[in-house]
This record gives structure tokens, sequence and C-alpha cells, in this order.
């Protein structure tokens, strides 16, 4: 018994997307069939290509091995049905951006544009990604390549298998409702604060941000989405902090003012210590779009 391209298929589904549900939304299969398709599949690997985490999977060991050569076969197949159509696409490459919400909305389409005039050959499929796990996906081999955060007050460890490099560096500004000036001292320690969750890295750069201005900030909402924290300050809910790119995110309810003692955040841009010709042409078009 062998895998079957649909049932590989599947799999680079489930792992990208993180749970048999969106693959099975995103394949237009019934749930049924992709835990059909994973079962087979284990079947023939002989071990679990997934493990739980939380209320979605990720890869285990033998999935993360599968990965990167399932993408080749289905590409390596994807090539064929093209070259039956008169098309040539030895020299076509696929790879697999991640991205997170500010990032999504300023850089993708400009990078998309700009490899699109300078590397036709290079097609790019972004795949949003929780910022908090950029690293462990590209070591993981479920994106090629990363654009991430790094916050210099509570910088990211070394990590086996990933390197990062830094594109672009912004500070952190106070969020307040259009039109309102700069919150006073006494004010920003009076204040209602709309934060992150503390576990997240972004939650204890913005408490370390809050600390950097004197006070001790009122953590009154806890506010996952970078939206809806900029959504609700625009209502003179809160104070919260944000930089240039993450202003991207809200609307004309609300103004960014300067605190430069607040300290800020870098774009990075992962990728394994050794990636491809396609990937490293990617990377440099991100480094450029950033600077």
């Amino acid at each position: 018994m062998t895998w079957t391209l649909g049932q590989l298929r599947t799999f680079v589904a489930v792992a990208e997307l993180g749970s048999m549900t969106r693959a099975a939304d995103h394949l237009g299969y019934s749930v049924g069939a992709v835990s059909q398709h994973i079962s087979a599949l284990r079947r023939v690997v002989a071990s679990d290509q997934f493990r739980r985490r939380g209320r979605g999977l990720v890869l285990a060991e033998a999935g993360r091995t599968l990965l990167p050569r399932a993408r080749n076969i289905l590409a390596a197949q994807q090539q064929a049905e093209m070259a039956m159509l008169g098309r040539d696409f030895r020299s076509e490459a696929i790879v697999t951006l991640g991205v997170f919400g500010s990032a999504s909305t300023t850089a993708l389409p400009k990078v998309v544009r700009a490899l699109a005039e300078r590397h036709p050959h290079i097609e790019v499929r972004a795949r949003e990604i929780n910022v908090e796990t950029m690293s462990a996906a590209v070591i993981d081999g479920v994106i090629d390549l990363g654009i991430g955060i790094n916050y210099p007050a509570a910088p990211l460890p070394p990590m086996r298998g990933l390197r990062w490099e830094a594109v672009a560096k912004e500070d952190f500004g106070i969020v307040v409702p259009a039109g309102t000036t700069r919150p006073s001292d006494d004010d920003l320690a009076e204040a209602d604060w709309i934060l992150p969750p503390a576990e997240e890295l972004f939650g204890r750069a913005m408490r370390l941000a809050t600390s950097a201005l004197g006070i001790n900030a009122k953590e009154t909402h806890i506010v996952t989405d970078t939206a809806v924290a900029l959504a609700l300050a625009g209502t003179g809910l809160g104070l919260t902090l944000a930089t240039p790119i993450m202003m991207s995110l809200g609307g004309t309810d609300v103004d960014l003012r300067p605190v430069a003692e607040a300290g800020g955040r870098e774009i990075i841009v992962l990728t394994s210590p050794d990636p491809s010709d396609p990937v490293r042409a990617v990377a440099k078009v991100v480094t450029e779009v950033f600077a």
C-alpha cells in the first residue's frame, strides 16, 4: 500500500491550517473525508503525522519529515499537468510566505507586485500565521519564510534551524481618539489600558513599554486582536500602544501620539539557515519593501 495524491494534498492542508475542519472547508471535503485521508496516511507511514496542541493540530516528527516532500510531490504533479498544456514549468518555484495582520495588509501586495516584475517564475503563497508561532512554523517547514516581530525589550531567543534578520524598526506610540492630544503623565497613570494577554510575547513587550513610561498601567481590558484594541481606543474606552504599521489596522477614529521612551519593535524576516534561491529572492524583496 502507498499514499495517494489526495491524501498528500489533505495532509498538507491540515499541516498549513492546523485543523481538520479548516482543511475540509479549504478543500471542499467533509471533515470525515479529511479524517479518513489522514488515518489512511498514518497506516502507510506507520506513525502519527500530527499531535494535538490545545484545539488545533501541530506536526509530529513524522509530519515534519513528510511535509516538504509532500509539497515537492504535489508541485511535481502540478507541473506535469501544466506541461501537458504546452507550458514549461521547470524554472518555476512556489514559495510559502508566513504573514500576520498588519504585515499582510501593509507589505504583501507590494511584495507580490515586485516579485511579478522581477521574478515572474516565483509564485508566492501567503499563509496567515500567529506571529507568536512564526518561528516554529519556519522551523517545522510549514512555511518557507515568515515576516515576524522582535521586541528589543523582550528579544527572541536563538533557535536551532532558524535565521532571522531585522528589516525595519518602528517606535511605539500612544493610541488616542482622533483629534485628542497626547495624554499627560498623570493621565497615563490614571487611564484604563487596553493590553494583550501577559503570557504573549507582545503582551510582555507592551507591559515593559508602559513601565518605561514610568507608570503601572491599569490593565482594564485584555484584548488579543490589534484591530479590536484600536477600535476600542477610538471610542475612548482606554489607551493602548501601537506602531505606525499596526495603525494600518485602525480607522480614521484613532491617532498615534509618539512616545520615544516606550521603545518599539523590529520587523524581521525568518528563514531556515540555508534557504533555497527562490526563498532568498523573496526574502530580499520583503527586505526592500520594508526598507
